[in-house]
């Protein structure tokens, strides 16, 4: 399935589904993006307690296990929480490389 780029005029499109469609795979644009395409609503969970919106000072760990990832942490002003049915959720798997990909 090959999807058009999308250019974000919204919350929903510029913080959920842009970074999927752009990054992810075809499996999971299929999934996370297609059926967002046309009214279910993501939501996008960057911000932090005393860390604010800066990603590479990110307290939020993801674990690795067996069938995915176990994420622990906190978020808050969470876009779009409310009504959403997927969520863009930050989160580091090795806090010592803070901005660093």
């Amino acid at each position: 399935m090959e999807f058009i780029k999308i250019f974000p005029k919204s919350a929903h499109n510029s913080l959920y589904m842009a970074p999927i469609n752009n990054h992810g795979n075809e499996e999971q644009k299929a999934k996370w993006v297609a059926p967002f395409a046309t009214g279910k609503i993501g939501c996008f969970g960057l911000s932090e307690p005393g860390n604010g919106s800066d990603a590479g000072a990110a307290s939020t760990t993801a674990t690795e296990v067996s069938d995915g990832y176990i994420i622990n942490g906190t978020k808050m002003w969470i876009t779009n929480a409310y009504e959403a049915e997927a969520a863009i959720v930050f989160a580091t798997t090795d806090k010592t490389m803070k901005h660093k990909v």
